[in-house]
């Protein structure tokens, strides 16, 4: 009888022990996580099956192939067939693919597809955010960190953006029951934390609730950036020398894509008369901006731009958030060019203020004054806070493991 006691008493202390584990890893265990890439962060495949081109060495047909990013594809001819794929049309107010054009976003809800932004790992995106966060443990691949990318073509309120949401909304329930039923944490980067407000916008409370943790937001560009003026007006996506950018064909592209419109600077952010783009004839405003399409010959920038003006939401997003963005690097605050006969073709002036190289500090403090906002996290200069260098900040990354490991009550500023 003391034998079978003695087993019995053994066995619950085994059990309690078991539980006991099983508590502490329930409580330290780090959340699971999903990211959100910006504008130019996700991989974009296409598959062809196109009556024309517009250049006879350009396929018509094909199977699926990575129409962003393939460096090759932006180098010689090539860079004009890759041009006639990815731009976009515009016809009764809806934005869509050129016809004969099909594409999709490469490895939705896998853990790695973000590491790097082209096919060869030349173009590194968040492989060190993703490398730390896999190496805490219980990490599994495709399991405990997952990624959102999407064809950044496409905003609000574009029937691939709401079939998007859709497909975001699905990968964080999933991602919330793969995971014993643990909430998630977003994080999101540039032009994805203005799609992660806008999504979040349009969730039910008591879904935030259930399904998220937080959600940080690094270099969200909610006011929107001056950087998309000069991009529509003489540049286009690709920053570079113009020898190998041929910046006009990349103009040519730029003003098709819906995207661009969607990171235009907004108001209230920007006031209605403060000057975004100036020639020696006239000053570009938010008040005027249907003058500045119409004066640089895109004859439906004005619809193009009515579309999506609106559409972001900067509001509160009604669940625990952390924002984070660098400061005192030279922005992009407005532009001049020159000569009147050469605009819009010519490279500009630019005049600077303060941001993170790429999105004004007014813009990215938006996240600043919302009452969900628990922390705030800014990093000074180029190395630490450059808006996508930012992105391998070991002290930003140390503070998102802190964050999906901990719950922090307290608004503090860093």
């Amino acid at each position: 009888k003391q034998w079978y006691q003695r087993r019995v008493r053994g066995l619950l202390l085994c059990l309690f022990l078991v539980w006991m584990l099983q508590a502490a890893a329930a409580v330290t265990a780090p959340a699971p996580v999903v990211l959100i890439p910006g504008a130019l962060g996700s991989q974009i495949e296409a598959r062809l099956n196109r009556k024309t081109t517009e250049h006879f060495y350009c396929s018509k047909k094909s199977d699926w192939y990575t129409l962003w990013l393939s460096i090759p594809m932006l180098l010689g001819p090539q860079l004009y067939c890759w041009a006639d794929n990815f731009k976009m049309e515009f016809k009764n107010g809806t934005f869509s693919n050129t016809p004969g054009v099909e594409t999709r976003a490469y490895g939705f809800g896998k853990t790695h597809s973000l590491d790097y932004v082209d096919t060869y790992h030349v173009v590194s995106y968040m492989d060190k955010i993703v490398t730390r966060l896999m190496g805490l443990p219980g990490a599994k691949t495709d399991v405990t960190v997952r990624t959102a990318p999407y064809d950044f073509r496409y905003t609000p309120p574009s029937v691939e953006n709401k079939a998007y949401f859709n497909r975001l909304q699905g990968l964080i329930e999933e991602t919330y029951s793969l995971n014993s039923d643990s909430k998630v944490a977003l994080i999101s980067h540039s032009l994805g934390g203005l799609m992660t407000s806008t999504f979040l916008h349009g969730m039910e409370e008591e879904w935030k609730e259930k399904y998220i943790h937080s959600w940080s937001s690094l270099g969200g560009v909610f006011g929107g950036s001056p950087k998309e003026v000069k991009v529509l007006v003489s540049h286009g996506i690709i920053s570079g020398p113009d020898w190998v950018t041929h910046r006009l064909v990349q103009r040519r592209v730029a003003r098709t894509v819906m995207g661009n419109y969607f990171m235009l600077p907004r108001y209230p952010v920007w006031s209605k008369d403060e000057v975004l783009l100036a020639t020696p004839n006239k000053n570009y405003t938010y008040g005027n901006m249907e003058e500045l399409f119409r004066d640089m010959n895109v004859t439906s920038g004005a619809e193009m731009w009515k579309t999506v003006r609106d559409e972001p939401y900067i509001g509160d997003p009604g669940v625990k958030t952390y924002c984070f963005n660098g400061k005192g690097i030279p922005t992009s605050k407005s532009f001049y060019y020159k000569d009147q006969s050469k605009f819009p073709d010519e490279i500009p002036s630019t005049i600077e203020g303060d941001g993170d190289g790429t999105v004004p500090a007014r813009s990215l403090k938006v996240c600043h004054g919302w009452a969900s906002t628990e922390r705030i996290y800014e990093y000074e200069g180029e190395e630490l806070g450059g808006h996508d260098k930012m992105l391998d900040n070991p002290d930003l990354i140390s503070a998102i493991v802190e964050i999906i490991s901990t719950s922090s009550n307290d608004v503090e500023v860093s």
